[in-house]
């Protein structure tokens, strides 16, 4: 069999502690995020005049160092600054890349997954703009071998599209993410609010990366079952500056577990037996980070009620897995023992998966992330691993 070329679809990038800074408005740049450092040397992460400890976002580049060191970040004793140098440099990205045979990665933030919920519209509007001609220039360092994912101020619609219509054509850019959580008083996806969002994406031919974020701050699973607030972790609490940040959970395993599925199958029902798709069929949709091994039982399950109660759908021509096989794609984590399955499965089928390391987060497996991914896909067909392992994501995102 020729050799895999592995494509990472959804990586990672901690934002850089100053540079974004320089693709800002002189008015705004003391408001966009960066890192302080005050006398006694400790770290503040700032934004829009809100401090709190650096320390408590190190966690989120430890991927591959040792078990002390990840000990230290979870005392919040690590600086942001001592992360991985493959968290925000380009050159140190690529060669732990080489090393993890990973010829491609598209990256999607860490911080700035949560701007969504920032109440001053401008200003998230601004900060947007700001990471974005940040990642177009960082992602050019990278000798062909990064691409970027752009951010959206999903809390205006209008604004949202318009960032879609002026990212669509910046070097190394090549889609855009929105969190799978309503943005418009708890009005799901199908909402015509939404639309302009869909028209930018499809006009623009940019794919549409639904990505969960650890906070409660928006619609969605986290504050609509009440688990964001369980009061049952060891880790030091945030809010108050010296912790992890007010992201409004105290716990991470409970709130991802449930939420980020919850949402995502959430989101994806609205999409696609909502009419969405049915209406835009020109948009690309991936579904990232909640794992992929509910996709074939939900979609079966889609795809029954469609028919059975079809008078609730009456604008759908297609059955939502016809839907979904049309236009969407779904991550997996290269670990997980239903990908072989679900690449089989008429419901989805290996041309709709891409995976993803989800480095330099902690969760992520560095070294060693392809072979796991090439475990998990020994049992399927030469060309459905070459799907998998990088062809599908380079078609989804254009990366030639």
């Amino acid at each position: 069999m020729t050799a895999l070329r592995f494509v990472d679809a959804d990586g990672h990038i901690l934002e850089h502690p100053s540079e974004m800074q320089e693709h800002a408005p002189r008015a705004f740049a003391d408001r966009i995020w960066h890192i302080e450092t005050d006398a006694k040397g400790r770290e503040w992460a700032v934004m829009d005049g809100q401090r709190m400890s650096a320390n408590g976002l190190a966690l989120a580049g430890t991927a591959g160092m040792s078990h002390e060191e990840r000990e230290r970040a979870q005392r919040l004793e690590l600086k942001y600054t001592e992360v991985r140098p493959a968290a925000w440099n380009a050159k140190a990205r690529l060669d732990d890349m080489t090393e993890d045979h990973i010829e491609t990665s598209v990256l999607y933030p860490t911080i700035l997954l949560g701007i969504q919920s920032h109440h001053d519209v401008e200003f998230a509007d601004v900060q947007c703009r700001a990471y974005n001609d940040w990642l177009s220039d960082h992602v050019g360092q990278g000798d062909g071998r990064l691409f970027g994912v752009a951010v959206l101020p999903q809390q205006d619609i209008a604004r949202a599209a318009a960032e879609i219509r002026r990212v669509a054509d910046m070097p190394g850019i090549v889609g855009v993410f929105i969190r799978p959580n309503p943005t418009e008083d708890w009005k799901p996806f199908n909402h015509e609010v939404y639309d302009p969002i869909w028209q930018a994406a499809a006009d623009t031919a940019m794919p549409v990366g639904l990505h969960p974020f650890l906070a409660a701050d928006l619609p969605g699973a986290c504050l609509g079952l009440r688990i964001n607030r369980l009061h049952t972790s060891a880790l030091p609490p945030g809010g108050d500056g010296a912790g992890t940040g007010d992201v409004n959970i105290d716990n991470v395993l409970f709130t991802q577990a449930i939420a980020n599925p919850v949402d995502m199958m959430t989101s994806m029902t609205f999409l696609l037996a909502g009419g969405v798709c049915e209406r835009f069929p020109g948009l690309k949709l991936v579904f990232l980070e909640a794992n992929g091994g509910w996709l074939v039982p939900w979609l079966e399950r889609l795809d029954h009620h469609a028919q059975v109660f079809a008078w609730d759908v009456p604008g759908l021509k297609l059955l939502p897995s016809e839907y979904f096989k049309r236009q969407c794609w779904i991550s997996f984590d290269p670990d997980e023992s239903t990908l072989a399955f679900t690449a089989t499965s008429p419901l989805c089928g290996a041309e709709r998966i891409i995976w993803a390391s989800d480095y330099p987060h902690p969760d992520a497996k560095f070294p060693g992330v392809t072979e796991e991914l090439a475990e998990a896909i020994a049992p399927l067909s030469e060309a459905q691993q070459h799907r998998i392992a990088g062809q599908n994501a380079v078609e989804l995102y254009g990366l030639g």
